[in-house]
Formats: structure tokens, sequence, C-alpha cells
């Protein structure tokens, strides 16, 4: 029980310095957005003004991080004894769907920008969309080295694009300014809209096989029954094993251990160790063992 507590309490401590990350992302997406409408009238550039709305949804969406990850702080209780940390795995999906429909706006938008041909100040175009680069250069730090959290990966991978956008944007501007060339902004688009929707399946795949309580990737069962039944001294057999994720990062382990072992100190001991070899081996924190006599006759 101690140990549970423990695994709660470094969970909700992980959560309360992902929700400050996703929250100052948030501010710094919402002033990048702010930026590119005002950029976008001045300048006549509809494509700052189709980014501004792509900054829009990432704003919504990094909301929904950061939402989420307030709602993983709360406590367990009597009826979520595993807490709240799946609705950040929740929350991950809806960003994902969010990602994709984000794609197929830039995409339809680049399109029509490239049947359409505008005029652009690629001056005012090129001012703005370097300002949006370096702030989206701040939100990759704020988040880099915590995309084990799948919630945080969400927000990590729309900071992606809006990155990549804004060096569409600058280059696009660029080349707008010495050559006139703006059809180049449409290509890029087109370009940056496939890579935001190959990762979004990427995203709701993985938060996916958690809720379907998959077994985590990496993870590889063979191995680990294997290894409980060479290295735990008075282990006969294993079967009924099941390992899945809570949240990202929170593995559950569960199995029927097969032993010849007449006490209940050396059943303990048996439990112990193999408790141990999964933490420290596989990073298995939360493991429930139910011990079977070798006679035992199970049910069919």
């Amino acid at each position: 029980m101690k140990q549970n507590c423990y695994i709660i309490e470094n969970e909700i401590s992980a959560s309360k310095k992902h929700s400050k990350r996703v929250l100052w992302t948030l501010i710094v997406t919402i002033f990048i957005c702010l930026l590119e409408f005002a950029g976008g009238i001045i300048s006549g550039s509809n494509a700052l003004i189709a980014d501004a709305g792509h900054m829009l949804a990432d704003s919504a969406s990094l909301f929904v991080c950061y939402f989420a990850s307030l709602i993983a702080l709360r406590r367990t209780d009597s009826n979520k004894t595993f807490g709240y940390f799946r609705i950040e795995i929740l929350a991950s999906l809806i960003n994902g769907t969010l990602l994709m429909l984000l794609a197929a706006f830039v995409i339809f938008s680049a399109v029509r920008r490239y049947l359409e041909p505008v005029d652009i100040d690629g001056r005012i175009m090129l001012v703005v969309s370097v300002t949006g680069l370096l702030a989206n250069i701040l939100g990759i730090l704020l988040l880099k080295g915590h995309t084990s959290n799948l919630n945080i990966r969400g927000a990590f991978l729309h900071i992606i694009g809006d990155t990549l956008s804004s060096v569409g944007v600058i280059a696009g501007s660029v080349i707008i300014i010495f050559t006139g060339f703006n059809i180049i902004d449409s290509v890029l688009s087109i370009i940056i809209g496939f890579f935001i929707f190959y990762n979004a399946i990427r995203l709701i795949k993985d938060a996916s096989d958690i809720l379907m309580e998959s077994v985590p990737s990496g993870v590889r069962i063979n191995e680990i029954t294997e290894s409980i039944v060479t290295d735990v001294k008075g282990v006969k057999d294993i079967h009924d094993v099941h390992i899945w994720s809570i949240s990202s990062g929170i593995y559950i382990f569960t199995a029927h251990i097969v032993t010849d072992a007449e006490s209940l100190e050396v059943t303990d001991s048996i439990i112990s160790e193999i408790s141990q070899l999964l933490m420290t081996k596989y990073n298995i924190l939360h493991v429930t063992l139910q011990i079977e006599s070798s006679g035992f006759k199970r049910c069919k």
C-alpha cells in the first residue's frame, strides 16, 4: 500500500510540472496567434491569417492539455482508485483528432491559395514569422524532455507543427520578397500539413493502445515471464499474465505464480523478489500476484 501511495505521489508531482509547462506554452501560443492575426491584417497576407487560425486551433488544444493535467492532480478516492491520470490519455486522443482536422485545414488552405494567388507584403510577413519562430522555439524548450507523457507529447507535436509552419512562412516570405513567387507558400504549407497529419495518426494510435489496455510499447511479455521463472527461486510457472498502462509510464502487472512453497514466509519472499525484479529491470511499479500451488486446479 505504501508503494502504491509512493507511485501516486510521484505521478502527481510529475503532473504538476507538466501543467506548468503546458500553461507557459499556451501563453506563448496565444501571443503568436494574436501577433500573426494582426500581422496578416496589416500586410494583407492570407498566409499569416491562416497560420493565426492554425495557432488558434493549437491554443484550444493546449488548453485541453492544461485542463487534463489539472484534473490528473486530483487524489485517488473510493471511486477512482487509480486516480485521474487516464484523463491525460483522453486529452491526447482529442489532441490527435484536432491535429488531423488542423492538417486538413492547412492543406485545404494551401490548395486554395495555390489556385487563387494573392499579393503579400513579404517584409511584414518576414518580421512576424521570425518573431513567431522564436516564440515557438521557446515553447519547444519548455516541453523538450517531457514527451514520455502522451499529453505533453500532444502539446509538443502542436508546437513542432507551429515551428515548421513558421519556418515555411519565413522561407516563403524571403522568396516572395526577392522573386514575387507566391506559389511557394502553398507548396510549403501542403508539406507541413502532411507532416502534422502523420504525427496526429501516431498520437491517436498511442492513446488508443492505452485505452485498449494493450501491452505497452517496448514491453515484451515473453521476456518478462522467462526472467521471472529463471531469476526468482521457487517459481515453477507463471500464467494469466497481463501488462497494461493507466497513463504514460504507469504500468500495471498482474499474474498467477505457481510454486511449491509451503509457508507464507517463502511466498512473501517470492512476491517481494518478483516485485523488485519488475521495478528495477522493467520499471513496472504496480504489481499484483496470485500464488498457486502446483496441484491447484484451475477452472477451464
